[in-house]
């Protein structure tokens, strides 16, 4: 079974109910051993390494069969993957906005600072509109909401409201309902303040 989870990766561990760790220690020497660059994820399952969070979720789908989270028709599959690839747009953009109001010294540009609000602006409305069904590959849990689901997690830790888009308001109300997320939530959000870097969204 999973040894060292993160976030997307223990959320799935969760779903399937093999045993996963969160663990907040990337820069440690047996972290580094694990992955040289020094990031999360790292996924180990007996004598199988497996870095990056897609490829650890892709992993686990077809080493724990016994709770599918792929559909069967290829058509519906390969929405599921669309949407797993698309999520990493998701965090991009909000990333951007994060880091510009992080700035301090220099400040930064209000253009750039519009420019990132717009495009996540705008990324948000596309989701807004895949989670239409109830969730961003239809109507069923998949494994694309376990790739998304801890990033619009993320965004109400950061003060965003989603009060402009409310059927991702709803899924992410639906997602707070699913035990696992509670249980793969990082610590250290629950022993740090909460900052309000999206609550302009």
């Amino acid at each position: 079974m999973p040894e060292s989870l993160p976030v997307p990766d223990s959320l799935l561990s969760q779903r399937k109910q093999s045993e996963g760790e969160y663990r907040d220690e990337h820069k440690a020497p047996e972290f580094m051993a694990l992955n040289a660059r020094g990031q999360m994820p790292a996924l180990v399952d007996g004598d199988v390494i497996v870095c990056e969070s897609l490829a650890a979720l892709l992993y686990l789908e077809i080493a724990y069969p016994e709770h599918p989270l792929l559909p069967s028709g290829s058509r519906e599959r390969a929405l599921v993957y669309q949407r797993m690839l698309e999520s990493s747009n998701l965090q991009e953009k909000a990333v951007a906005v994060i880091s510009l109001k992080q700035r301090s010294d220099p400040k930064p540009d209000p253009a750039d600072m519009q420019r990132a609000m717009e495009a996540l602006q705008a990324e948000l409305k596309l989701w807004d509109n895949h989670t239409k069904d109830g969730f961003v590959a239809g109507s069923e849990f998949t494994l694309a909401d376990t790739a998304t689901g801890p990033i619009v997690l993320a965004f109400q830790r950061y003060g965003a409201s989603f009060k402009d888009y409310p059927k991702l308001a709803r899924y992410d109300e639906t997602l707070r309902a699913r035990s696992a997320f509670h249980k793969t939530s990082p610590p250290q959000w629950k022993k740090s303040p909460n900052p309000d870097w999206l609550s302009d969204f």
